[in-house]
């Protein structure tokens, strides 16, 4: 497969900055194993056209799952400061509410942005590419779309 260098650029800055969604938000020393089901190496093993591409790069262009992120992680360090001031446990208490109050939009922000965006990809696949796709997330061990995980990503 051949790609143009701006594809590359993309794809590359895309890995960076977009790479595993949620790990950014559980914070460091907490790793994931990557975008979930539609990961870029995984992407890259499903001979793309350079029309696909350009429409995949789009679709994780129209969400700011960085931002997101980056907010949840400043939640998470106000977290961690306020908890290493708590003096009771009723102090306590009430910060994990206020956190929990906090996060939870996010979270389930990100959740349905990370849900669109593998809708929107699927759209862009030809039934060749979903189909190799559904093989290499077997192989992987991956839990398949419509199916109950049997672990937590």
């Amino acid at each position: 497969m051949k790609f143009t260098k701006p594809f590359t650029v993309a794809l590359v800055l895309t890995i960076i900055f977009a790479g595993p969604f949620a790990a950014g938000a559980m914070g460091p020393g907490i790793h994931h194993q990557g975008a979930g089901l539609f990961a870029m190496k995984t992407l890259l093993e499903l001979n793309l056209s350079d029309e696909q591409r350009s429409q995949i790069l789009s679709i994780y262009g129209k969400y700011d799952i960085q931002g997101v992120r980056n907010i949840l992680w400043q939640a998470r360090k106000s977290l961690w400061t306020a908890l290493s001031q708590a003096t009771s446990e009723e102090s306590i208490d009430l910060i994990v509410t206020a956190y929990s109050q906090q996060v939870t939009p996010l979270q389930q922000q990100l959740l349905s942005m990370r849900a669109k965006i593998i809708y929107e990809i699927k759209a862009v696949l030809t039934p060749a590419q979903l189909q190799q796709l559904q093989s290499l997330r077997q192989h992987r061990g991956r839990p398949q779309s419509g199916s109950s995980p049997t672990t937590t990503p």
